[in-house]
């Protein structure tokens, strides 16, 4: 028959254990959880802080909404007059009504993609309530 033998020794080297071992050990676990811990509320404090911010600079870039709005008659006013956009084509003014539209949507989606759990938007208290 096979002999079963136990992989760990039970009365290996409980004797030879100095009992300030397992407190030193319990002191370096609680200066890597508090290290941990530390760098974890430093990183969501700047997740928040962040979030806090490009929150209130959305008003600015949404005014690039109205430029986007208001490029189309730049455009059409430069395709019947060259001459007042200083040689600047008209298709240009298209270009930049759909990139200042793209901005502006793509920024909302973006606060509101990295918005932290738990949070509102803290300038949504500004806005038109009918727009909420």
């Amino acid at each position: 028959m096979i002999e079963e033998q136990a992989i760990v020794d039970v009365n290996g080297r409980s004797e030879e254990r100095n009992p300030l071992f397992r407190l030193l050990r319990y002191v370096a676990r609680a200066l890597v959880a508090l290290a941990r811990g530390s760098v974890r509320g430093v990183l969501h404090g700047i997740w928040h802080l962040a979030h806090y911010l490009l929150c209130l600079l959305r008003p600015v870039v949404d005014v690039l909404m109205l430029g986007g709005v208001i490029m189309p008659v730049v455009a059409f006013v430069a395709f019947v007059k060259p001459q007042a956009a200083n040689g600047i084509p008209f298709w240009v003014f298209l270009l930049m009504a759909v990139g200042f539209v793209g901005v502006s949507m793509g920024y909302s989606k973006f606060v509101d993609w990295i918005q932290p759990p738990g949070t509102e938007d803290p300038a949504a208290r500004y806005r038109r309530p009918d727009w909420r």
